[in-house]
């Protein structure tokens, strides 16, 4: 997709590559006036400079078009390749290609990648000028997220006392524990950013009362921290359990 205008969004969520097509025409710049210029270009090669972020890793053919194979050539690291597309490419030629690119370097602190392309020849080409292949990246991680209360149902139907005079965890209803657990299912990022959990509950009926409350929380490896701490009426606990209700 792209953004307003019109740059590329790569929704990185666990793919390993992406792709970035290649177009390369040799055709004559004015199609009113094909004779001025159009020739064979010889030696027709592309370069193209990539960010440690997206290092080049191969090279996909466009099956079915009419001109000769295209060859890259690569440095160790990836950052470089370069791409031999005719000798000649003929006048009225169009290639299409792909380079394939990795995605491991990309990170959560990665909001833009600049790819830059440079044609040239040795046949004469005034005007050949470095275009650069701009996008942003949006990290999608495909978390889930799913919840079990133990007990399903509960009844509570002792003696109601104000707030005021709750004092310890045994005056007030029943607890419920709710488990809640965050999952991560696909390829683990390199550089991990902040994720947060916002767990709603009811709060109070109409006329002020408290319902659900939290009293305690465990939490999972590593610790997570929690805001705001739970037991906000400060009740002395028999031992620390999930919700409680009256």
């Amino acid at each position: 997709r792209r953004g307003e205008d019109g740059t590329a969004i790569f929704a990185m969520s666990d793919q390993k590559d992406v792709a970035l097509e290649i177009r390369v025409t040799n055709e004559p710049s004015d199609p009113a006036e094909p004779q001025r210029d159009g020739d064979d270009a010889h030696q027709a090669q592309l370069t193209a400079i990539f960010p440690p972020e997206l290092p080049y890793a191969a090279l996909r053919p466009d099956e079915g078009r009419g001109h000769g194979p295209v060859v890259c050539d690569a440095n160790q690291n990836g950052s470089r390749v370069e791409c031999e597309l005719g000798n000649p490419l003929k006048r009225g030629a169009q290639v299409r290609f792909f380079l394939i690119l990795g995605t491991s370097g990309i990170t959560v602190h990665t909001t833009d990648l600049a790819v830059e392309l440079l044609l040239s020849t040795i046949s004469e080409q005034p005007g050949l000028e470095p275009v650069v292949a701009r996008a942003r990246v949006v990290i999608e991680l495909p978390l889930s997220v799913t919840g079990v209360a133990v007990p399903p149902r509960l009844f509570f139907g002792g003696e109601v006392r104000g707030e005021s005079a709750v004092r310890r965890e045994s005056q007030v209803g029943s607890a419920v524990s709710f488990e809640v657990t965050v999952s991560h299912r696909g390829q683990a990022p390199k550089t991990l950013g902040s994720a947060f959990l916002t767990v709603h509950w009811p709060h109070e009926l109409p006329n002020g009362k408290w319902l659900l409350y939290p009293l305690s929380l465990e939490l999972g490896t590593p610790p997570v921290p929690c805001s705001p701490p739970a037991n906000p009426l400060r009740l002395a606990l028999v031992q620390p359990r999930g919700l409680r209700g009256p």
